[in-house]
């Protein structure tokens, strides 16, 4: 018999005792469990009368802890307190407590729409120094740039007031918030580590922005993690956890804890970054899938806010020929100039690809990787050396300068470099890695428009087929013409004079 119906027996049994007042013997518990099914007075001749008391209120108590359902008591653990060892609790707000209905619902929405504007005019070009023999990249942002800028969220939700809804459905459009019903029961992987939803998704956004960017900042990026994590089975695949998250990360989890973006039915993958330059990227620019909620879409105050708009690296040709041909396999030629050729989106201005050296195209994404950049959104400089001096051998050191921007507001990353997830896998369209000089032969959407243009040039073949019956429409009136005389005649008789009368 298992312990519930036990409990449930031996408080039925201890009710009946107290009501009539039998005289009680001693047993132990393995006594009471054998004799549940023989007559109480049988039973009650082996109780004392204060076993019988302290038993009748357990049970009783048990019985009726069983009815509502034993309550979770919260253990803390070492991770659970900050650097001042002040418990951070983990557990929901009072008023989100209990188990939520299963099955997601929607979300009540929460936007203002509000204004954007008021962005201070900034010179965002910076001052490049031309040294000989030097490449100067200048990038826009950090990360990738596709969905949503953390360094944006937090501008939008500091200078227009934007609620953490606001900022999601700006940077993931077509979504939409749900409740997944799912945050209480379940738990989330990170690193082959499992924890509850609310300590593992704070962790990773205290990694992520750190507490002190605005609060509803904060709580799009713990949607965004969430989301995110759901997209992936419930493991933060690339996503990584920060011990000890102060208070204000852990509330700001709770309070849109189990809200996930919706699109089309499914988990939509909230891929962000530390900003994106002025203007987000379409996910196909920069990686080879196209998700319709992961385009360009504007994150304004970067050029007057973001400490990341305009950053300038300065890279020796020498040291750059040696990172190219170490990451590429190749040997460049004797023209810096030919090395870097890159392919930019009219859209947004993000590379797309780069043409190095006619020999090999690659994506701007994976070149920013290989040769360190922050971003794939970039122009490259370089200041040729004088007519006739070679380039030398050797290595040097890369610089990078920072943007002065003395009216920042105060973002600080706890992992010191912020985290640029969402790589999408490779699908089944390979990178280009043939030689090639023409940028839009490989990539597939490159080669729609090639087609477009075929249709174009089809359409003028028409019209030149056009013009040839017309020709012999001509042909065809000459014939009739002539038709209409005695054509040897007329031309011994009198051609000149018949020729200028029948025209």
């Amino acid at each position: 018999m298992d312990n519930k119906r036990l409990r449930k027996a031996s408080a039925a049994i201890a009710a009946v005792l107290a009501v009539c007042g039998t005289a009680i013997g001693t047993a132990y518990a393995a006594d009471t469990t054998t004799t549940v099914g023989k007559s109480t007075s049988t039973t009650a001749a082996q109780l004392s009368e204060a076993e019988t008391t302290s038993s009748s209120t357990e049970a009783s108590t048990e019985a009726a802890a069983e009815e509502k359902g034993e309550e979770d008591w919260f253990k803390a653990e070492l991770d659970s307190y900050d650097d001042s060892l002040s418990l951070i609790s983990y557990e929901a707000s009072p008023e989100s407590s209990g188990k939520k209905k299963k099955g997601p619902t929607p979300v009540e929405l929460n936007v203002t729409g509000g204004y954007v504007g008021d962005i201070p005019w900034f010179e965002s070009e910076p001052v490049i120094e031309s040294t000989p023999g030097k490449f100067a990249v200048v990038t826009y942002g950090w990360g990738h740039g596709v969905g949503m800028s953390q360094n944006g969220a937090n501008f939008y939700a500091t200078y227009s007031g934007w609620t953490y809804q606001d900022i999601l459905f700006h940077y993931y459009p077509d979504t939409y918030l749900m409740d997944t019903g799912e945050a209480y029961d379940e738990e989330i992987t990170v690193a082959g580590v499992s924890g509850d939803v609310l300590s593992m998704v704070s962790q990773i956004v205290f990694n992520e922005v750190g507490s002190t960017m605005n609060y509803e900042a904060i709580k799009a990026q713990a949607v965004a993690v969430y989301t995110y994590c759901k997209y992936n089975g419930n493991d933060s695949s690339d996503l990584r956890c920060k011990p000890c998250p102060p208070q204000i990360v852990v509330d700001a989890v709770s309070e849109v804890l189990g809200q996930a973006l919706y699109y089309e039915g499914d988990y939509a993958l909230t891929m962000f970054s530390a900003s994106s330059g002025g203007i987000t990227a379409n996910c196909h620019e920069v990686f080879w899938r196209d998700l319709p909620y992961l385009r360009s879409v504007p994150s304004d105050y970067d050029a007057a806010y973001d400490p990341h708009y305009g950053t300038v690296t300065y890279i020796d040709d020498y040291q750059l020929k040696n990172m190219i041909e170490s990451a590429y396999g190749i040997t460049l030629s004797s023209d810096p100039f030919n090395w870097i050729k890159p392919e930019y989106s009219a859209e947004t201005g993000y590379v797309t690809y780069v043409n190095i050296d006619d020999q090999l195209t690659v994506k701007g994404y994976d070149f920013k990787l290989d040769m360190g950049l922050k971003a794939p959104k970039f122009n490259v400089h370089y200041t040729p050396r004088p007519e006739g001096e070679a380039i030398p051998s050797g290595s040097s050191d890369i610089v990078v300068v920072e943007p002065e921007y003395t009216q920042t507001p105060g973002v600080w990353y706890p992992n010191n470099y912020p985290t640029d997830i969402g790589a999408i896998p490779e699908t089944t369209e390979p990178e280009v890695t043939e030689p090639t000089t023409d940028l839009y032969e490989e990539p597939t959407w490159t080669d729609t428009t090639t087609e477009w243009t075929d249709t174009s040039t089809s359409w003028t073949d028409t019209s030149t087929q056009w013009t040839d019956t017309t020709t012999s429409w001509t042909d065809s009136t000459t014939s009739w013409t002539d038709s209409s005389y005695d054509y040897s005649y007329d031309y011994n008789y009198d051609y000149s004079y018949d020729y200028n009368y029948g025209y």
